[in-house]
């Protein structure tokens, strides 16, 4: 065998190294990202309707359901549904045969109860309130 012949097999190994440490940092790099992400988990004490702040009509919130502006809750169903089968529009918390005419608001706050009630229903609405690897809480969280 001639040394040029040992020259690129040389090489190439050393090729195969820089690679191999290449991958191994791209990995370690991906689980020091990726594994407080996967770990992270929204414990239920964030609340999507604040006290206070105003709401247009149809803000929907997952467990709460759509805000009603004139009546300041929330409710099952989009303000101003119309639904032929069941004779009209859906406001309030109920059917009317007439659109709402009298209570029409772009926006408005939600009482403090519609507020505690649709944060309520959210939390209830989350998939899950324990935390990544049986721990409590949240991976960011000083009480784990």
């Amino acid at each position: 065998m001639s040394e040029s012949e040992a020259v690129p097999a040389a090489d190439g190994g050393a090729a195969r190294r820089r690679r191999s440490a290449w991958i191994t940092m791209g990995v370690a790099g991906a689980l020091a990202v990726g594994v407080p992400v996967l770990l992270y988990d929204c414990d239920g004490e964030e609340n999507p309707v604040a006290e206070g702040q105003a709401y247009p009509n149809n803000y929907y919130v997952p467990g709460a359901g759509y805000y009603h502006a004139g009546f300041s809750r929330f409710y099952p169903i989009r303000y101003q549904e119309y639904d032929a089968a069941r004779g009209g529009y859906y406001y309030g918390g109920s059917w009317h045969r007439e659109a709402d005419t009298a209570s029409r608001m772009a926006a408005s706050v939600p009482t403090r109860a519609a507020a505690a009630e649709a944060n309520s229903g959210f939390r209830a609405a989350q998939p899950s309130t324990r935390g990544g690897f049986g721990r409590t809480g949240s991976f960011f969280s000083a009480r784990s």
